[in-house]
């Protein structure tokens, strides 16, 4: 590429240029059922391109009207970029949240539009709205650009300002913007890829028989079919951490998937639980072939979550990337940042008996996410 792009996970902080709406759309969307089954429903069937919207008739495009200005609180990879210096270039406004697997699964396709793209005009934008209050940490998000190697600019919408500007509802959602700033396309959670690319080349104006954008190394994509659902854990919107404060959980023996339940004394909060004693446990049926949960250590000291998977330690096959085996033989996973950790990863989907057990005081536990 002739443009390196700027350097990774560069911080600039702004002041907001006006007042921020705090109100959290994802809140509501949780208290509104029918939303909720509808939003599910669509990035559930992310794996399946054609799930959603069919083909995209790129020579009929809507216009949603302009783009709406990107009131930050602060930038990653960029200075502040205003919709002067966004004129004349086709832009892709990505909104994510780094704990979130369905946007991490994104990533590979908007690195390669990226990429292959922006000599002929491409800017990719990706808003990061959080979904956690660990999310607004601007260090903590930085951290997460550089790991995840997101080379583009990020604007950081602490308050979900961005998010409300746009009506999003999704995480991730895509919004792509022509050349005069308005929106022409929309596409909420994973999927629709050659559609996403069609509808950018069209904007552009790059020929059809230009060469397009080429993937590097596996993707990973949602599974389709019958899996454990997304499952938090906090009082505010968790169906197993219902009790604030301290509560001793007792022990559930077998669980039927998609079930889950704690064990042992917990501390509950709204986000999250935290463990209140060692061998306070978290126990799972599984039906899934991916298994993570984002975590974070209490007081910023790693530690350790023990996990096994039917009585056992986790055998090789079935061992997400941040689970490796201590000197006792265990398998565990180090929780050392505010993050989504990777437990499971199998071959395929299978039912399992998964159980995450803190070592200590002080684990955090907010929220599983399968695939």
């Amino acid at each position: 590429m002739t443009d390196p792009g700027p350097p990774a996970a560069t911080l600039h902080d702004t002041t907001p240029k006006r007042p921020s709406r705090s109100r959290r759309i994802y809140l509501i969307v949780a208290a509104i059922v029918a939303v909720v089954a509808v939003a599910s429903v669509l990035i559930a069937a992310g794996s399946n391109p054609n799930a959603i919207s069919g083909h995209v008739d790129t020579s009929h495009l809507p216009d949603d009207g302009p783009a709406p200005a990107l009131v930050a609180k602060g930038w990653i990879n960029a200075p502040p970029l205003t919709q002067a210096d966004l004129r004349g270039k086709v832009v892709l406004y990505d909104i994510w949240t780094y704990s979130c697997i369905n946007c991490v699964r994104t990533i590979p396709y908007l690195r390669a539009w990226y990429d292959r793209y922006r000599a002929d005009g491409l800017v990719v934008v990706g808003v990061h709205s959080p979904e956690f209050d660990f999310e607004k940490v601007h260090s903590n998000v930085e951290a997460a650009v550089k790991h995840l190697d997101v080379t583009w600019p990020v604007a950081l919408d602490d308050d979900m300002t961005i998010w409300n500007e746009f009506n999003n509802m999704y995480w991730p959602a895509d919004y792509v913007a022509d050349r005069t700033g308005h929106l022409r396309y929309f596409h909420p959670g994973e999927g629709d890829y050659e559609n996403t690319e069609n509808v950018l080349r069209t904007l552009l104006g790059v020929p059809a028989t230009a060469p397009r954008a080429t993937l590097n190394g596996k993707t990973e994509t949602a599974a389709s079919g019958e899996l454990n659902p997304e499952t938090y854990l906090g009082t505010e919107r968790g169906v197993i951490g219902t009790d604030a404060g301290l509560h001793v959980y007792p022990a559930v023996g077998e669980l039927v998937p998609p079930n889950a339940a704690l064990e042992g004394p917990w501390n509950g909060a709204p986000e999250k639980v935290t463990s209140a004693a060692a061998g306070a446990d978290i126990a799972v049926g599984v039906i899934a072939q991916s298994v993570n949960l984002v975590m974070a250590p209490a007081d910023g000291r790693p530690t350790d979550a023990i996990i096994t998977v039917d009585g056992a330690p986790v055998p090789p096959k079935l061992r997400g990337a941040d689970v490796h085996v201590d000197r006792n033989g265990r398998t565990v996973v180090t929780v050392s940042r505010s993050d989504m950790y990777r437990l499971i990863q199998g071959p395929g989907v299978e039912h399992h008996q998964l159980h995450v057990i803190a070592e200590q005081p002080g684990l955090e536990a907010y929220a599983f996410t399968f695939g």
